[in-house]
């Protein structure tokens, strides 16, 4: 299996924590606002999938040229779009059934982000360890916003939590690349 060079390991090491600090941002901004200005919290709701859409592209274009890593992303980018387009459809008029939309997506997500793990985990002789963690809890927390979302026990503020956790994964996933980073030789130097 081809390795992934160090540029593109830095690349990803830094997308690993632009995403944690958007992240937290994310979700503070979600958790004070879907109580008191959900109009705001609706708006950032529907943001979500698109950032997560923009960081794969990114990532498309800085390391994954070929292989099962880049249709996993692909894919992953297409199901961002569709989770964005449901949840404009709902979040103003119908706030639960976003939420199960975004259940969809977690779980869809999720699912790719484990593959991706996996995959990663070969390639760089390990340290994917919490990306893989996080997409097999993004899968469970995608199944319960989903039912949750349908049987109005889940709401907007609820994801925050969703993207705290997000965030913490994806600081240890680039904790674990820069020690992977500080050992040269663990990673192909093109």
């Amino acid at each position: 299996m081809k390795t992934i060079s160090l540029d593109s390991t830095r690349s990803l090491r830094n997308l690993y924590f632009v995403r944690t600090a958007f992240q937290v941002v994310w979700a503070a901004s979600v958790i004070t606002t879907a109580m008191k200005q959900p109009q705001i919290a609706a708006v950032l709701f529907l943001l979500y999938p698109l950032w997560d859409v923009a960081c794969t592209v990114y990532d498309l274009n800085t390391s994954s040229k070929s292989g099962s890593a880049r249709t996993s992303q692909i894919i992953n980018a297409l199901l961002g779009v569709g989770a964005a387009i449901g949840i404009g459809l709902t979040v103003f008029h119908q706030p639960i059934y976003s939420v199960a939309v975004f259940g969809v997506w977690a779980f869809g997500a999720g699912l790719l982000q484990l593959i991706l793990g996996l995959i990663r985990r070969k390639q760089l002789g390990g340290g994917q360890w919490a990306m893989i963690l996080s997409g097999a809890q993004s899968m469970i927390a995608g199944v319960a916003y989903f039912l949750g979302g349908l049987y109005d026990k889940r709401h907007i503020k609820d994801v925050g939590g969703y993207a705290t956790f997000g965030a913490i994964y994806f600081l240890i996933g680039g904790i674990l690349l820069t020690r992977k980073l500080s050992k040269p030789s663990t990673v192909e130097a093109n």
